[in-house]
């Protein structure tokens, strides 16, 4: 995992960047009065001369004014508000500064350039250059922004391709575990010869799961998910035989609409897991959409006395969802039901840079 390399939005940064840029507009103005000024050779003026009271108040002045707006735009931005406002709050909100402080500060300076300027004069220069200085600050913050922005997408992205990769891992690894190629296997050669038909369809639907594992996608219509699905249960089914009751029905409409690969698998693989499964106690599974535009899988609940250790595929799952869609996966427990409920996803136009373009 890449460094993190975030600029912070907090007063050491508001003074640094004010400071630095505070003395670089200084020794602009420096030069350029140093050059009006060098023309005039009968009085003799050398850089040194520029180096005085005025030029440093107007360093300090600049300088807090620069501070002053930074720590406003960040305390804007570090606001959980959207995009939009928090350009429409800074831009008012610098303004109105500027024109609270601009006359504060000029009024302080002007003693110092009053056998130049009326006041008046000199109080539209100031706001002026205030200006100038907000337009900096803005154009600096916005910098940082999206500096800030980049890298946050950036770590996103190389953190969803290893969580991606190892979802595609472990998926295949549960389906190449031994335990499981070896009741596959078993329960194969069980049919060979006593019902063929049913050990072509077994076979069938076995390389349908493998197949699916192998595919590189990182989101996935419905339909497609679902007929893995519907292979992965089928040799469940097979297994458990009537011990294990998977009913499957999903709203036509939802079935464009997109899923991370794997998320319904997941959650019946631990309700096949985590629970009971026999003749007595056999295992219901439900998987419907609902008109909230999620999928939900539900299973009774009758644990294993000995609880077998979780693993973090649901939890994968969800963080997954917050990081790709900021939305989460739903949990619902009691005594009698597990109940997971799994965002659908209509429209991922806005959400291709996260998937590389790969659909």
């Amino acid at each position: 995992m890449p460094c993190e390399h975030y600029t912070s939005y907090g007063r050491k940064t508001a003074l640094q960047l004010s400071v630095i840029i505070g003395l670089i507009l200084t020794i602009i103005m420096l030069i350029s009065f140093f050059y009006a000024r060098s023309r005039d050779i009968a009085r003799g003026y050398s850089i040194l001369d520029l180096f005085n009271v005025k030029s440093a108040f107007n360093f300090l002045t600049t300088t807090l004014m620069l501070y002053f707006l930074f720590l406003f735009q960040f305390w804007v931005i570090r606001n959980h508000t959207p995009k939009r406002r928090k350009v429409w709050i800074i831009l008012v909100g610098s303004v109105t500064m500027i024109f609270f402080l601009s006359p504060f500060f000029a009024n302080m300076q002007w003693w110092m350039f009053k056998e130049h300027f009326p006041l008046n004069a000199y109080l539209i220069i100031h706001f002026v250059k205030d200006l100038i200085v907000l337009l900096i600050a803005m154009l600096f913050t916005a910098l940082i922004f999206i500096w800030n922005q980049n890298q946050k997408n950036f770590l996103e992205n190389q953190r969803l391709s290893m969580m991606g990769l190892q979802n595609r891992y472990d998926a295949l690894k549960n389906q190449i575990d031994p335990h499981f190629l070896f009741n596959s296997l078993n329960t194969l050669n069980g049919l060979i010869g006593y019902d063929d038909d049913k050990a072509h369809e077994y076979l069938d639907q076995l390389s349908s799961v493998f197949r699916y594992t192998m595919q590189n996608k990182q989101i996935i219509q419905l339909k497609d998910e679902l007929s893995f699905v519907e292979s992965y249960t089928l040799l469940m089914k097979i297994r458990y035989n009537d011990s294990l009751q998977v009913e499957c029905s999903p709203d036509e409409k939802y079935l464009e609409y997109y899923i991370l690969p794997f998320g319904l698998q997941i959650l019946i693989e631990n309700a096949i897991k985590h629970n009971i499964i026999s003749n007595k106690y056999p295992l219901k599974i439900t998987v419907e959409t609902t008109e909230s535009e999620t999928i939900c899988v539900r299973n009774t609940v009758r644990l294993k006395p000995h609880r077998v250790e979780s693993g973090i595929g649901l939890a994968n799952l969800n963080e997954r969802y917050q990081l790709l869609f900021n939305k989460e996966v739903v949990v619902n427990q009691d005594d009698d039901y597990f109940t997971v409920e799994i965002p659908l996803i209509k429209d991922i136009e806005k959400y291709n840079q996260k998937f590389g373009n790969e659909q």
